[in-house]
């Protein structure tokens, strides 16, 4: 088994899906959290200059989507074959589609067209994205995942999506998407990933 070390600032954002990733498989790493002022100092040595950096037997690699299909290949969240692979990837890119619009719109300092991204967020992007993963849901009814028989890439980071989306206060378009809160509560009630939500260190953002 590798020795891994994921390294981000102490918070959730960009590596929160790659801990809920260790959770759901039970895989041992080391979450090592930086404070702001350390930054400067270590952004000359990873990567990019940018985290997350997740450290593989001490060799370092970035980019947040990379790592997280990485780390569901190695845990066996990619899928039983290369169609549920599509399907998983196409369900995470879905994902990363409004995780973008959901950040572009709250750093967007123009109030009129911070405005103009809410909007398009509301009226546009969140339904189309509801809708369809509630279409997802129902092909895949009996399982209980949104892809194949069993815990996904997927279902990780849309329980790690629609945590952001209600921490950032448009939990109530999940009202009236039934299905995808259902999915939500679901992926929430799988026991790994609970007892991360329950103990992880408590944080802004």
């Amino acid at each position: 088994m590798p020795q891994y070390k994921l390294v981000y600032f102490d918070g959730r954002g960009r590596a929160e899906l790659a801990r809920l990733l260790f959770a759901a498989s039970g895989t041992k790493y080391e979450d090592h959290r930086i404070e702001k002022e350390q930054w400067p100092a270590l952004k000359q040595k990873v990567p990019f200059g940018v985290l997350p950096v997740l450290e593989v037997d001490g060799k370092q690699y970035s980019q947040s989507g990379a790592v997280e299909r990485y780390l569901a290949k190695e845990f066996g969240m990619m899928g039983c074959n290369n169609l549920e692979a599509f399907k998983i990837d196409e369900a995470y890119e879905n994902i990363r589609d409004l995780c973008q619009a959901l950040l572009g719109q709250l750093f967007e300092t123009n109030k009129e067209e911070k405005a103009k991204k809410l909007q398009k967020i509301k009226e546009d992007l969140m339904p189309k994205t509801l809708k369809w993963f509630t279409n997802q849901l129902k092909e895949n009814c009996t399982c209980g995942f949104l892809v194949g028989k069993k815990l996904s890439l997927a279902d990780v980071a849309f329980f790690c999506l629609f945590n952001n989306v209600i921490s950032m206060g448009h939990g109530k378009a999940l009202d009236e998407a039934p299905t995808v809160k259902e999915h939500h509560t679901r992926i929430g009630n799988n026991a790994a990933i609970k007892k991360w939500v329950q103990t992880r260190p408590k944080t802004d953002w």
